[in-house]
């Protein structure tokens, strides 16, 4: 019999309840049948209906171009999965992978308990069910789960998931822990292939840990490797195939250094010479086929970075500032496109805020090294996005590591209280 009290049942069904609202206020937007609904999930749903018209993982823009590898597999293929269960575009098909969106994001809640509970102990109980409903009641997470139909909540659960299985693998480092890590690995690399910056450094936590314990690690490590290398090899094998070059998940860096480096800093994530925007683009892209179309990005990106050296290093600061508050401009004009700019600004700008008072107390209370993986998970994630482009929703995966330091500092800031 589930205790709702102690277990992390009602987070999920609140959390699911409360996604689900957000959705149903939000999924018409996907339905807009304007440029053949490319509202409805972008280059990923473009590809989601290439597979299911039975033309493969292909297309991510408007006309059929044939085999692409623009993005890592997963998503396209949950929105392939509605297509193939609810219909081309319907109203039912966007319920399915914006539900899935949903329910992804109120299960992150599950290892956000978890890790709770790993950092401060089983005792941990009340800190662990309020860092767990932080995250169910938190609102930037109800509204993403239908604001786009996008990989961000499931990135989240598997970066989280990630965090929690470190802590597992470093606590207990059988067989199956290590297994499991390993493919959960492969399937975020398939998902979203950011999230492979931070293996290198949670790797060397776990062996550097086992190491300094006496604790053998090497055997594991290695089956979790083949592990998560079974998993990518199809997927990297399709790519070497279909364009004759290694491409281990996905092709369009460059495109993205294009996009979010050519002078125009008027928003954080520029579009202007996005080709699903800019005719000349499309023409390009159609033109050259992927692989030399992102080569073509490759030299106009480093040209541009060679010309405007300064321009880069101040763009890339803002966007780090992004990434963290929210802020961007207080320009009418950028106002006007972003009305909740300020709300934006102070919601995110505390949740770092709070998370980095957790970092500090945690460190002081001698826990030292076993922050470790949390803090390398937030210098390294977000890199990328400093110099590509950021986004509210690529800045997510990192939100279940600031609740949990949060939690840390709340209850930091209550004991404090009662001690004064």
């Amino acid at each position: 019999m589930l205790k709702a009290k102690n277990s992390g049942f009602w987070m999920v069904v609140v959390g699911l309840l409360l996604r689900l609202g957000s959705v149903a206020f939000q999924y018409r937007y996907h339905l807009n049948p304007a440029l053949d609904h490319w509202r409805f999930g972008w280059e990923m749903g473009r590809v989601g209906r290439a597979i299911f018209e039975g033309r493969g993982f292909a297309s991510p823009m408007y006309e059929p171009s044939g085999p692409t590898a623009w993005m890592a597999p997963v998503y396209p293929v949950l929105i392939a999965l509605g297509f193939k269960l609810f219909g081309l575009y319907t109203a039912a098909s966007a319920w399915f992978i914006l539900g899935l969106n949903a329910l992804f994001g109120a299960l992150t809640a599950l290892p956000i308990r978890a890790t709770v509970r790993r950092l401060l102990g089983v005792a941990a109980r009340r800190e662990a069910q309020f860092a767990g409903w932080a995250w169910t009641l938190l609102p930037y997470s109800i509204y993403v789960a239908g604001e786009r139909i996008w990989e961000n909540t499931l990135t989240t659960l598997l970066a989280a998931s990630l965090i929690w299985l470190t802590y597992v693998v470093q606590d207990d480092p059988g067989w199956r822990q290590w297994t499991l890590w390993g493919a959960l690995w492969g399937l975020a690399a398939l998902t979203s292939p950011t999230l492979l910056s931070t293996l290198p450094a949670m790797g060397l936590w776990i062996t550097w840990r086992h190491h300094h314990a006496g604790i053998q690690w090497f055997r594991q490590a290695t089956a979790s490797a083949l592990v998560f290398f079974a998993i990518l090899a199809p997927w990297v094998l399709r790519n070497y195939a279909e364009f004759h070059r290694f491409i281990p998940v996905r092709d369009n860096f460059w495109l993205e250094m294009h996009v979010g480096n050519n002078g125009d800093d008027r928003q954080p994530c520029p579009d202007a010479v996005h080709p699903s925007n800019s005719a000349s683009e499309r023409e390009q892209w159609t033109s050259l086929g992927e692989i030399a179309y992102m080569d073509a990005k490759k030299m106009e990106s480093l040209r541009w970075l060679d010309d405007h050296p300064e321009q880069f290093a101040g763009l890339t600061a803002r966007r780090a500032v992004f990434v963290w508050t929210a802020f961007w401009s207080t320009s009418p004009e950028y106002l006007e496109g972003e009305p909740m700019e300020y709300f934006a600004t102070a919601y995110f700008t505390s949740l770092t805020l709070l998370g980095a008072a957790g970092f500090v107390m945690a460190w002081r209370s001698g826990l030292g090294s076993t922050l470790l993986p949390m803090l390398l998970f937030l210098l390294i994630f977000p890199a990328p996005y400093y110099i590509t482009h950021p986004s509210y929703d690529y800045r997510h995966a990192m939100d279940p590591i600031l609740v949990i330091m949060g939690t840390y500092a709340w209850f930091g800031f209550r004991r404090r209280r009662r001690y004064y």
